[in-house]
This record gives structure tokens, C-alpha cells and sequence, in this order.
């Protein structure tokens, strides 16, 4: 399995050395379906997983009580849902603007956002925000129109309603290799050369927030970063002081 993940890896940097045309994380993963398929190679397949398949949406109003008891349960899920949304939309889109140089329009993506989510829960969906992961495979795939978006739902329901028994043979390999990329060419690896010039408390405040983040969730790091960032201010405040 390691080696079809490097080999998605590979396919994926050299690609676009011979042509920008076709994206080359759909190539990676075309190649090593090929090769898991036509060699039988034993490993993992999205179908081994879970079953893609499903039909179109219905509509139904959630079947729950509507009383004060149910706002109570679901109230604090809800502010932490929202903030993991808000925030992972917003950091996606800061990374797209800093890629494509453009400036884009956080307020419309927020509401957007709040309203398809609301939309959505009448349908049996789940609340959704901005992949950073797949905003970056489309965006180096050379993506640019809101048409890019749109395609990408419109396939994903083709491929869940029809197309599931082939997707189902797609190696975890090849989306593993895929996503490897994308974590690669996401991370900000001038922050390792800066760490060293940075004041111990932003640095500290930086990796105590990566660390949050993989062990809980985005929101919770962001308040813990938030809280011990204004603490080290405060104690600056406190010593430069007159008073103190």
C-alpha cells in the first residue's frame, strides 16, 4: 500500500511536467486503479470502506420534539458545528485568495453557507464548509469559475446514484497518495525557518494550537489559541506596566 501511495504521489508531480491539460490528481488515481485492478493487487478499496451507493434526496422535517429540552442538546454541538464551518471557510478561502491573488467575498460565503446547511438538514444532509483539501486539488488542477463547484456536486451525485460500483474499486492508496499532495503543498513550511525568530509565545501559541487541532477539533484550538494569546498579552500589558 505504501507503494501505490508513492507511486499516486509520483504520477501527481510528474503530470503537469509534460502537461497542464488534464489534472494530474486524476491521473494518479486512474493509474493506480488501473494497476490494482488489472495486476489483482490485494489492498484496500474505497468498497471495502463502505457502500457509496444512494439515491436522490427526499424531503422531511427532522423527527424530533420541539420544546426547550431538544434546544438544549443540540444548542452547544451547534455553536461548536458552526465555528468548525466558519472557520475551515474562511482559512480555505485566505489560502485561495493568497493562491490565485484575488480577494474573495467572506460575508457572502458565511450566509451562503448557513443557508445551505439549513436547507440541507430538510433533505437528511449533513452540515457541510469548505474542504480546504479539495478547494487546493481544484484550484491546482487549474480551477478558477464558480462552474467549478457547481460540476463537482453535480458529478458526486452522478457517481453516488450510478457510477458507485466503480468508484467503489478505487484504491484508498490512490486518495491517500492524492491527499498527501495536497497536505504537502498546504502546509506552510517557511514557518519551520521562522519559528526560530519568532517570540517564544507565538511560537508556543502555534504549536499548542496544531497540537489542539489533531487531538480534539478546529474550534476548540482556535479558542484555546485564542485564550492564551490574549493571557501572554495580558502578562506583557502587566509588566510594562507603571502601576506594576
Amino acid at each position: 500500500m505504501l507503494g501505490l501511495v508513492a507511486l499516486t504521489m509520483a504520477v501527481i508531480y510528474i503530470v503537469p511536467r509534460f502537461t497542464k491539460r488534464i489534472p494530474a490528481a486524476l491521473v494518479g488515481i486512474l493509474v493506480v486503479s488501473v494497476l490494482v485492478i488489472f495486476a489483482s493487487i490485494n489492498t484496500p478499496t474505497v468498497g471495502d470502506l463502505s457502500s457509496i451507493a444512494g439515491g436522490f434526496p427526499t424531503f422531511g422535517v427532522p423527527d424530533v420534539p420541539f420544546n426547550f429540552e431538544t434546544l438544549r442538546i443540540i444548542v452547544p454541538f451547534a455553536f461548536v458545528l458552526a465555528g468548525i464551518g466558519l472557520i475551515e471557510s474562511l482559512l480555505t478561502l485566505t489560502l485561495i485568495d493568497g493562491l490565485t491573488e484575488t480577494r474573495g467575498q467572506k460575508n457572502r460565503e458565511c450566509v451562503s453557507q448557513g443557508l445551505a446547511n439549513v436547507v440541507t438538514g430538510f433533505f437528511g444532509g449533513m452540515g457541510g464548509c469548505a474542504m480546504i483539501g479539495q478547494s487546493m486539488i481544484n484550484i491546482k488542477a487549474g480551477s478558477r469559475w464558480r462552474l467549478a463547484g457547481i460540476l463537482s456536486a453535480l458529478l458526486l451525485l452522478l457517481f453516488i446514484v450510478f457510477a458507485s460500483s466503480l468508484i467503489e474499486r478505487i484504491p484508498i492508496a490512490a486518495l491517500v497518495g492524492v491527499m498527501f499532495v495536497v497536505v504537502i503543498g498546504t502546509f506552510s513550511w517557511t514557518s519551520l525557518r521562522i519559528i526560530r525568530k519568532m517570540p517564544v509565545s507565538d511560537a508556543v501559541v502555534m504549536v499548542l494550537v496544531s497540537a489542539v487541532t489533531v487531538v480534539t477539533n478546529l474550534a476548540i484550538a482556535v479558542v484555546v489559541g485564542v485564550i492564551v494569546s490574549a493571557l501572554v498579552l495580558l502578562g506583557k500589558l502587566l509588566c510594562t506596566s507603571p502601576l506594576w
